[in-house]
């Protein structure tokens, strides 16, 4: 019954056909905080043979002493019994990493279904900017996709003497979702995995725009004061009964959402935990990236960091720093450096899906469903899903 139930689930994911799927949440702001993935599907595996493996992409020397902790990159992968099965590339969301409950829940749906999965994290997550991406400033689709299509193949290099691949297929949420169709316009010149399927699940049509909008729900709810973040953030911390416990040790969305989910809140007090969970992420972005290339907007004296530095007050300086602040203080700049001719404009269009429209509107192998209601997407955008996807709305 369950091996029934997920290839069911696996049909409608890889049909190429105009599709919708029954979603049990219809608020919105519930759905993003119970999480979709483990809504849609009953019966499907508790625990599947999933293991972590490491690869050394940078040279250790270029990166900090003070990220050495995540210096090499890790994905996790499952297979099969029989090693002649088909592989899928499972995607984070936005600044997630390749172990969260939403990817693994992923996997555990398409092992079932009897495929071989390599989960791998996001650009714009603190283990991926540190140990894999070539210039630790995120945000551009083309730029990001070749770091992840190069981390791909070393990941696929790894563990290709355990399996025996049919074909090849690629799925994502989110940022993750983007992501996909962008790794299968790279894959269509370099062909080395020749994906057969893909699949985007709630995909940010424009980065910047959608990353704008999360950020205005904490500021609506908090009015964009950092003690009144703090606060937030300490209300939802105390909800751990016993203190910060190893399992909330990396606070994100996963955490936020498993201490709220079972919370009578009002759609301001959901929009501002949304808006908490992704500021967590931006947070990181800000400081990652403006200590990794050495911008001096947080950090003065990266070269003075070490290991054994307190990071206190490196930390206060970031300051619950929004997305649109990376933007504005790191990224642009960075961009502009390289290009004079660069301006905002370029940043939203190379930040969206619009740079890769005409292979949207035209390749017979990309699906894309969303939600009628999807948070990260206004009707502009879902009129671009609609006219380049023929997406349906649920």
């Amino acid at each position: 019954m369950k091996k029934l139930l997920s290839k069911i689930v696996l049909f409608i994911i890889l049909s190429l056909t105009a599709f919708s799927y029954n979603f049990p949440i219809d608020d919105p702001y519930s759905a993003t905080i119970i999480g979709s993935a483990t809504m849609m599907t009953p019966g499907v595996s508790e625990n599947i043979p999933l293991k972590v493996y490491e690869i050394q992409i940078k040279d250790k020397k270029d990166i900090p002493d003070v990220f050495l902790y995540a210096s090499k990159f890790k994905f996790s992968f499952s297979k099969q019994k029989n090693k002649k099965a088909p592989l899928i590339f499972v995607l984070a969301g936005t600044g997630s990493d390749y172990n969260t409950t939403r990817v693994k829940f992923m996997q555990r749906i398409f092992h079932d279904a009897g495929y071989h999965t390599i989960a791998i994290s996001s650009q714009m997550s603190q283990q991926f900017m540190i140990s894999a991406s070539s210039n630790s400033v995120p945000g551009l689709l083309l730029e990001d996709n070749k770091d992840i299509y190069k981390a791909m193949k070393l990941a696929y290099n790894k563990i290709k003497d355990q399996v025996e691949v049919t074909d090849f297929y690629i799925m994502g949420y989110s940022l993750g979702g983007s992501n996909a169709a962008v790794l299968s316009y790279i894959d269509e010149k370099e062909k080395v995995f020749n994906f057969k399927r893909v699949f985007m699940v709630n995909p940010p049509v424009n980065l910047y725009n959608s990353a704008v909008k999360l950020d205005k729900y904490l500021d609506d709810y908090t009015g964009g004061k950092a003690e009144s973040i703090e606060k937030l953030l300490n209300t939802t911390l105390a909800k751990v009964k016993g203190g910060l416990t190893s399992e909330y040790a990396n606070i994100g969305a996963d955490t936020i959402y498993n201490i709220v989910k079972g919370d009578i809140l009002s759609d301001a007090e959901k929009e501002a935990y949304i808006g908490l969970a992704f500021r967590l992420a931006s947070t990181d972005l800000n400081f990652i990236s403006d200590f990794m290339t050495r911008s001096h907007v947080y950090t003065k004296n990266p070269e003075k960091v070490d290991k054994y530095t307190n990071m206190k007050e490196y930390f206060k300086a970031v300051n619950f720093a929004t997305f649109e602040d990376y933007v504005n203080k790191i990224g642009f700049p960075y961009y502009k450096k390289h290009n004079k001719d660069y301006s905002i404009e370029d940043l939203k269009r190379e930040a969206s899906l619009k740079v890769i429209e005409d292979y949207l509107r035209t390749s017979p192998k990309i699906a894309a469903v969303t939600n009628a209601d999807e948070l990260i997407l206004n009707e502009k955008d879902f009129a671009f899903l609609k006219k380049e996807q023929k997406c349906t709305r649920k």
